[in-house]
Formats: structure tokens, C-alpha cells, sequence
């Protein structure tokens, strides 16, 4: 707001436009209707009053979302940010919070944030959180997933607050890896666990190190293993996302009417953020310390059927076609990820409902205010109709 306010009156207006027009689909990203539980669910109570919740990623598409779904249930919510992170995904909430800066992997720092924050519950979302790019830096993803979490575990122990606080560690389903491939049917939290990706052993090596700390001194943990979690305020490393990033762009003719893809026949667990940011709240608070859970919906979508139903909703979907491109392709790719979310039920008594077609709505929607931002018509970057622009984001 600063800025806008610095800048000639007519660039100040179309600046506030555009801060305006994302508010606004942030704050309209969540579904009116609530999460649906079944009677006698423990989630049903919210159990947040009076109680402080320190949120790490809180910049992130999933620590955003549980933030939000954290202050609905009564918290008093910290967010942990760097100092470089974009802050525009808290906006809509942003004077709701407070936010402090902190760089996870400085143990020192963690523990003085831990300390004067005195939280009741950690939600610990900070990561190298994608799959793709730890198989090109996976010292940075080993490094930063493993010591962020030891260094949060570590603060809790010495400070002397094991049975005072709970902390659910964000597990992932890449740890289940090659077993998706072995598993006839849904995969549950027995399977073996056989990580394809330096992604899926950090989870491996910060899950083991939670369960660890649970069983040697006493830390009140929880690790839910998230399937892929979709929502508004995420980024073009995640595939639905940059589908419809590069439908955004031909849409503005910023790019030629090609969408460029990796292997879309695989199958994926795919689940609305949204709807299951209240099922992590409650497992943070009812589900007993050292429980390992799957998270998802228990659908697995094909790739390609999603990618055609993003291009189906463009607003020029005859234009458009689609092309392999080879630098997308993984070194390893799972073909089909289901959960199998039985526990899950048993612990909260969530029911899913998916609807697969809103949240694509919701994404191309995200895409074209977030392109809007980036590339104002008349930037320079833009040339005045957006050409050269494509090179440049694809």
C-alpha cells in the first residue's frame, strides 16, 4: 500500500486496481459451504480459544490455508516468514496475524522465536516442498526439510516444553514412492516406504525424526502424509497450477496457444486445501502423539483428463492444444497415487467433497488476476500487447 500510495495518480489507481482485484479472489477462494463432518466428530469442537498456534510456511498455498482455517477455530496464529517471502498469499488475513521473520535452518533463531512466541501448537509447513525440483538440488532439500524440522524438535526439548506443545510435522505421500506401484488398491500408511525422489526421502528422514523425538522424549507429535493439496495462491512447480499459469498467459496473448506439458497419464490423490485445512486443525488437536495418517480423497484423477477439462474452461478453448515437452518429464514418475484415507475417517470423521471442476475454475481464475499482476496492460515487459513476454515465463 506504501508503494501505491508513492506512486502519480493514475499508475496509483491501476496499481490499486490490481491489489484490489487479487484481494479479491483471495478472500472469495474458500467455498461457501463448510467442511462436512460426521456427528460426533471431534473437529466439530473448535478448540482454539485462548490457545496460540505458530505457523511455519505461512506464505505458502498450504500454510496460507490452514492459517485461515486456524482463526475460524479461534487461535491466535504467528506465521513464520523469511525475509524474502511474498507476503501477497496473507494479505487477505494478514491483520489477523502476526508475523515474524526467521531463517528455520539457524537453530539458534528457532529456538528464540519458539521461545518468545510460547505457542501451544506448531504447524510446520516450511520446506523445499516440491517434488521436481529436489531431483536438480537435492543437498538444499535434504538440508533445509531435515534441519528446519530437527531444529523446530530440538527448541521444543530444550526448552522444556515436550508435553506443553503439539506439533504436526507436514508429511507427504512421496514417501510411499515405488509401493504405489506394487500396491493393489489404495495405498495405506503400512506400505513400505521406498522414496523415488530426494523430495520423498527428506519427508522419509524428517517423519522418522518426529517419531524419534515422540518416543525418546516425550514431544507431542503428529505427521499428517498429504497427498497433492490444491487451492488457490500456489505456484507454477505444481502441474495444475502451471496449466492454467500457461492458459492465463494465451489468454492475454502473452504466449503462443500451446500448453506445454510433462507426462499427463498418470493418476493422482488430489484434494481442495480448502476443504481438509480444518481436518489438519483437528488432528493437531485430538489425534494422539505419534500418529502417522494419510490425507487426501481418496480419487485419483488422470492428468490428462485434468489438463483438457483446464483447457475445456478456457475462455478460447478451440485455440489451444497441447505439446510434450521433454524437459518437463521426471527422472522417476509414479503412475497412479491413491490414498487409502480409512484411518483418517476413523480419527476425524471427514467426508471429502470433491469437486474437481470448481477448483480447476478456481486456479484459472488465481492465474489470470496473478498474470494481471505481473503483466499490467501497457508494461514495458508487456509491449503494450504482451509480445516477448513468453519467452520469458515459459
Amino acid at each position: 500500500l506504501a508503494h501505491i500510495r508513492s506512486q502519480r495518480p493514475a499508475a496509483a489507481r491501476w496499481s490499486a486496481m490490481r491489489f484490489l482485484s487479487l484481494l479479491c479472489v483471495l478472500l472469495a477462494a474458500r467455498p461457501a459451504a463448510p467442511t462436512v463432518f460426521e456427528p460426533g466428530s471431534p473437529c466439530l469442537e473448535h478448540r482454539g480459544r485462548g490457545k496460540k498456534a505458530l505457523v511455519t510456511g505461512i506464505t505458502g498455498m498450504l500454510g496460507s490455508h490452514i492459517a485461515e482455517a486456524l482463526l475460524e477455530r479461534g487461535y491466535q496464529v504467528t506465521g513464520v516468514v523469511r525475509a524474502r517471502s511474498n507476503k501477497r498469499n496473507i494479505a487477505a488475513f494478514a491483520a489477523n496475524i502476526t508475523v515474524v521473520a526467521a531463517e528455520l535452518t539457524d537453530p539458534w533463531r528457532t529456538f528464540r522465536v519458539i521461545e518468545e512466541t510460547a505457542p501451544d501448537y506448531i504447524f510446520h509447513f516450511a520446506a523445499q516442498a516440491f517434488n521436481s525440483m529436489s531431483y536438480e538440488e537435492p543437498a538444499y532439500t535434504l538440508d533445509t526439510n531435515i534441519m528446519s524440522t530437527l531444529n523446530i524438535l530440538e527448541a521444543v526439548r530444550k526448552l522444556g516444553r515436550e508435553k506443553d506443545v503439539r506439533i504436526l510435522i507436514a508429511g507427504s505421500s512421496t514417501v510411499y514412492g515405488m509401493s504405489t506401484e506394487q500396491w493393489d488398491g489404495p495405498i495405506p500408511e503400512s506400505a513400505p516406504l521406498q522414496p523415488v525422489s530426494p523430495y520423498g526421502v527428506s519427508k522419509v528422514a524428517t517423519e522418522a525424526l518426529a517419531m524419534q523425538y515422540a518416543r525418546t522424549h516425550g514431544l507431542q507429535v503428529v505427521v499428517p502424509r498429504f497427498f497433492i493439496h490444491l487451492a488457490p495462491r500456489g505456484v507454477e512447480a505444481l502441474a495444475l497450477h502451471e496449466f492454467a499459469r500457461q492458459i492465463a498467459l494465451i489468454e492475454r496473448g502473452l504466449s503462443p496457444p500451446v500448453v506445454r506439458h510433462g507426462d499427463i497419464s498418470t493418476r493422482r490423490d488430489i484434494t481442495d486445501i480448502v476443504d481438509s485445512a480444518p481436518v489438519v486443525a483437528c488432528l493437531a488437536e485430538s489425534a494422539p502423539s505419534g500418529t502417522v495418517v494419510n490425507i487426501g480423497s481418496n480419487i485419483s484423477y488422470s492428468m490428462r483428463d485434468l489438463l483438457e477439462k483446464a483447457v475445456e474452461m478456457a475462455r478460447t478453448p478451440e485455440r489451444i492444444r497441447l505439446e510434450l515437452d521433454a524437459s518437463r518429464l521426471r527422472a522417476y514418475d509414479e503412475r497412479t497415487v491413491m490414498a487409502d484415507i480409512s484411518k483418517l475417517r476413523q480419527l476425524t470423521g471427514w467426508m471429502p467433497r470433491p469437486d474437481i471442476g470448481h477448483l480447476i475454475g478456481l486456479l484459472l481464475d488465481y492465474w489470470r488476476h496473478e498474470i494481471s499482476f505481473r503483466h499490467p496492460v501497457g508494461d514495458a515487459a508487456d509491449g503494450g500487447r504482451g509480445r516477448g513476454a513468453a519467452k520469458s515465463e515459459l
